[in-house]
């Protein structure tokens, strides 16, 4: 039930904020740069009030770099900042679902992705077509893989390379898309305030991730580091560059510093199950327990970005 009380005190808040934000003229000062920190909060807050909880914390991301996109492009006319802010905002929270609804769709888990590539490469260095039928017996052979399972790969790798399509044609739809729906994320093309934001986010968010890891049980902590260095690569690997993920996680207590320098390395990371199974655990206990501690992390801190 939609709380109206909050809801017009939340608003009051951001249109005092915004009015003091409008009369700086530097956007590189740090005064902007502490004012725009401050009113993400009430405008996280009030999201969460306007809108799905759920749909909310999945588009967290996009929701940051969407507060930054209205602060810039606002312009006074019939629509107050509060009405511009929410059009945009249930914008960005629809194209988030909608690349969900795609990504629901493809075949390829991680691993089998990397495993067709290789038998793609395959094929390609001696220029032959991977979807050949006596090509792909070949390849049976060379990767000691059944026939069945060689055209599974390929035929999987293809479907998802159409879903990755269709996932980039959404997301060119509409002319204002957020910075995580283009080229640059990859960070190549971030300017200087975006590249501060987002490692000043990550870093906040990271020291949340430790304290939580500080107040698990010894015993846990030996097996829970691993697989809280694999939640953390899964984001930050779609967010930064490799170089700096080493200099965010390098001297993080919940660090599992063979599997960070094995990505590092290889730019690889192994399924949750395949970690689970190479020490010992139980999958669905790992997942159960990942849930939770990262579900804590986000009840006591609801602006986290990073989990």
């Amino acid at each position: 039930m939609l709380n109206i009380t909050a809801k017009q005190r939340k608003e009051e808040e951001i249109h005092a904020l915004f009015t003091e934000i409008q009369k700086i003229q530097d956007r590189n000062s740090l005064e902007y740069k502490k004012l725009f920190q401050k009113i993400y909060t009430p405008i996280w807050d009030w999201a969460l009030i306007c809108f799905k909880e759920e749909d909310v914390r999945l588009a967290g991301v996009e929701i940051f770099h969407c507060i930054k996109r209205t602060l810039h492009n606002y312009k006074e006319n019939s629509t107050s900042y509060v009405g511009y802010l929410y059009s945009c905002l249930e914008n960005e929270i629809r194209h988030v679902k909608e690349r969900g609804e795609l990504k629901k769709f493809r075949m390829c888990t991680r691993d089998e992705y990397n495993r067709a590539v290789q038998l793609i490469n395959t094929a390609n260095r001696i220029g032959k077509d991977p979807s050949n039928e006596n090509v792909q017996q070949w390849l049976a052979k060379q990767s000691g893989l059944t026939i069945d399972e060689v055209k599974d790969l390929i035929v999987k790798y293809y479907q998802s390379q159409i879903v990755d399509e269709q996932i980039k044609n959404a997301a060119e739809v509409e002319e204002e898309t957020s910075i995580f729906e283009t080229d640059a994320v990859e960070n190549n093309y971030l300017t200087p305030e975006e590249e501060l934001y987002k490692i000043e986010y990550a870093l906040e968010d990271l020291k949340k991730i430790e304290a939580a890891f500080d107040g698990c049980q010894t015993r846990q902590k030996e097996w829970l580091n691993t697989f809280i260095t694999l939640r953390v690569l899964q984001v930050l690997e779609m967010n930064f560059l490799k170089k700096q993920i080493m200099e965010l996680l390098e001297n993080r207590n919940f660090i599992d510093l063979i599997l960070l320098q094995d990505f590092i390395n290889h730019n690889k990371l192994p399924e949750q199950a395949e970690l689970a199974a190479r020490i010992g655990k139980d999958e669905g206990s790992v997942s159960n327990t990942i849930k939770t501690f990262f579900g804590k992390i986000q009840k006591n801190n609801p602006e986290i970005s990073t989990v």
